[in-house]
Parts: C-alpha cells; sequence; structure tokens
C-alpha cells in the first residue's frame, strides 16, 4: 500500500481534526504528517470494520431479537463515544455500559431514543442522577432492586430497570430462590423492562453450563412471568436460535475479536497498534538490555528503543514476547518492557528506515493482528486494548 489516505482523526478528548496519514510501506503506517511530533504511540481504529462486525453478528439473530452493543470500558478501549456514534449510524439503539459516569457520557452524545444500561446497577445516592440522565439500572441483588422500588414509591411512579439473575455464573445477580420468592414483588414494584443473566462458558461449544444456565434462564423467564429476557453476549449468539430470546448483548464480536476457533474470518479486524522510535543502539555481543539484564547479545546487533511502556497498556509481563514490523521485517522485542519504552533487534532492517522519529508497528492487520498478538502472549486481545492509556492517540479511520 501507498499514497495518501485520508482519515478522520480524533484525540483522546475526542477532538476532531482532518488530516492525512502517510504509507510508507507494507508494514508499517507512517503518521509523520499526521500525528503532532510530540505523540510517540497511536492506534488506528477502523470504525467500517466495526459497522461490518455489527451487521455480521445480526445476520445470525432472527427478526424477534434486537442487537444491543455492550460499550463499557471506554468500548474495549476503542472508544465509547466514536464507536457508539457510528453504531448508532447502522441502526442500534440499545448500549450497554458498566458504571452511571459511562451511561452519563454516552447520553450526553447519542440522540434521545437510545436506551442505555447500567450493568452495575445503582448503590444509595445513584438514583437521582439516573433518572435525571434517563439511565436504566440493571438491578443485581435484592438490595438494589429494594433501593429502586423505595426510590420509585417516593417518586409516585414506577421507573423502569432491568433485572439480573444469576444462573450459573455466580458474580452478579440475585439467585434463583430469590427470584421465586420475589419474582412477582418485584415486577409489581418497578416497571421491569428486561431480565438479563449472563454465561460462563459460552466460548466452550459442549460445556455442561450453557445447557444447564439456558435451562435456568428460562424458569427465570416463566417465573417473571410476559417478560423480554437477554441471555447471550457474543459468544451465546452463536450457541444456537435458542440462546438468543429478546435481545442479544455482543462486545468483543464487534471489535472484531474472533467469536469461535470455527468461525475465524467472519469478523474484521478493527485495531493496529504503532509507536514511534525513540533511539537507535548499536549494541555488542555481551551488553544487556533492560532491567535486570534480562537479555544478553550473542553477537553484534542493532537495536530500536520504541516510545511504548507499560504505563501505555503494554503490561511488563509482556517482556520477551511479541513482534513489531518494519521495512518489510518482522523484528522481536527484547529485554524487558519498562514504563515509557520498548527494545527491539532491528539488525536486519534497512538502515534508510531506521531514524528517531521514524514509526514502527506492533500488528500488521490481516496476517498480525492484535487478536493474534495478544493469544501469542497468552491473554485476551481486549485486555490490550482495554489498558491502552491517555498517551496513546487513537486515530479513526472510516465514516
Amino acid at each position: 500500500m501507498s499514497g495518501n489516505l485520508n482519515f478522520n482523526v480524533h484525540d483522546n478528548n475526542d477532538v476532531e481534526n482532518g488530516m492525512q496519514l502517510k504509507v510508507i510501506n507494507n508494514d508499517i503506517r507512517v503518521a509523520i504528517e499526521a500525528i503532532e511530533p510530540q505523540v510517540l504511540s497511536a492506534v488506528t481504529i477502523n470504525l467500517n470494520a466495526v459497522a461490518h462486525n455489527y451487521h455480521t453478528v445480526k445476520q445470525e439473530l432472527d427478526g424477534n431479537t434486537v442487537l444491543a452493543a455492550v460499550v463499557k470500558a471506554n468500548a474495549y478501549g476503542f472508544g465509547m463515544v466514536p464507536i457508539s456514534r457510528r453504531l448508532y449510524k447502522e441502526g442500534c439503539r440499545h448500549f450497554f455500559v458498566a458504571t452511571v459516569d459511562e451511561g452519563i457520557t454516552l447520553r450526553k452524545e447519542l440522540p434521545k431514543d437510545v436506551d442505555i444500561f447500567v450493568l452495575g446497577g445503582l448503590f444509595s445516592g445513584c438514583e437521582q442522577m439516573l433518572q435525571d440522565w434517563n439511565l436504566m439500572p440493571v438491578l443485581n441483588s435484592m438490595h438494589q432492586v429494594n433501593l429502586w422500588s423505595d426510590y420509585s414509591k417516593n417518586k409516585g411512579q414506577k421507573l423502569a430497570a432491568a433485572v439480573h439473575v444469576d444462573t450459573g455464573m455466580c458474580r452478579n445477580g440475585i439467585s434463583l430462590e430469590e427470584v421465586d420468592l420475589y419474582s412477582g414483588d418485584i415486577s409489581n414494584a418497578i416497571d421491569l423492562q428486561l431480565v438479563i443473566s449472563h454465561m460462563a462458558c459460552a466460548d466452550t461449544l459442549n460445556h455442561y453450563l450453557n445447557e444447564l444456565q439456558l435451562k435456568k434462564f428460562k424458569h427465570v423467564l416463566k417465573a417473571f412471568g410476559n417478560v423480554k429476557g437477554s441471555f447471550s453476549a457474543t459468544n451465546g449468539i452463536f450457541l444456537g436460535k435458542e440462546y438468543l430470546f429478546d435481545m442479544v448483548r455482543p462486545g468483543k464480536s464487534l471489535y472484531g475479536f474472533s467469536i469461535r476457533e470455527d468461525r475465524i474470518g467472519s469478523l474484521e479486524p478493527v485495531m493496529d497498534i504503532f509507536s514511534r522510535i525513540v533511539q537507535i543502539n548499536e549494541i555488542n555481543a555481551g551488553d544487556t538490555i533492560g532491567y535486570g539484564a534480562t537479555f544478553t547479545a550473542s553477537k553484534k546487533m542493532k537495536t530500536a528503543t520504541i516510545g511504548i511502556g507499560y504505563a501505555d497498556g503494554f503490561m511488563r509481563k509482556f517482556s520477551g514476547f511479541g513482534h513489531g514490523f518494519i521495512g518489510g521485517k518482522k523484528v522481536p522485542v527484547v529485554g524487558r518492557i519498562s514504563m515509557d519504552y520498548m527494545v527491539l533487534d532491528v539488525t536486519d532492517v534497512d538502515e534508510a528506515l531506521l531514524k528517531e522519529g521514524n514509526w514502527m508497528a506492533l500488528t500488521r492487520t490481516p496476517d498480525y493482528t492484535l487478536e493474534k498478538w495478544a493469544i501469542e502472549l497468552g491473554t485476551l486481545p481486549h485486555e490490550v486494548a482495554c489498558r491502552f492509556g491517555e498517551r496513546v492517540k487513537r486515530i479513526y479511520i472510516g465514516e
């Protein structure tokens, strides 16, 4: 790929500026003219790919199931506001966030015709905020149910909420015993819009908990009577039609992460990672690199220090794993990752490319995606994406 591409750019404060990124070769997108010179690391986020993934997941649904987007944790690190705006444009009208503050941020940015569910529910003192910002709490305990019920009673109206029931995750939700005892009282006290649960092992096709949780969730819906249900996140959607119910809540699939091994290729990668070269060093045999001297050069070599480290989200435990890409070469990370820097072996790279200020790619879509890189490191791709901090500039490609 060569030439100029027109990109729309949002910094971490969602300030929009028009700019161009110059693509120098097949391995790395160099952003010298586009990104401010003081920025040392960046990710590109393809909003067209997000739209593609949204419609790919939606194709799995029947006409009675609504797709709600999970955009909590800053949309898994991809940027809640621009991601949600694009999903709204594609037809999404239901969003899930984790906290009240996330809900308020999203409510400020989207039109009034969206439903925003707060998965963290509520605590005493949050009731007025939820009502003022038209946010729907997902009530996770009988304590939260009672708080919302009492608040509704004081306001003289039944206020809308969802209820989370624990069917086997043992993390959030009221118990099945509480459902059997209080489902009628809950329905009478609040405007119950939705009952949800969460699957523990949906990524494993034949895990016994899938069928067991499904059976329990059907019991829950029967106990509540005529109420809508939401059972499946990304992996559950692809277990079959009986797992869909009235609403599904995909998260990672929207951001291009594989649904299951047998579905690899159906989604488009969304993010690529880049960092600027801050120094080139000549290393002699016997020299060590980084804290703890964990890497010793066996011969004369050349290294590049790039401006990204664990303060930016690359955890120190990733040290010694992963690669960068520059000049057609795949170059390994050497030594420990420090707070602000990583070091890579660039001995075989064309010297003309090894200039301070030039950019190196840490992923290379489509053959070395963030997901493949994360699997190599033994972690989840969305764990990596969630960790990218404010110093990592987010560049949005597409509409």
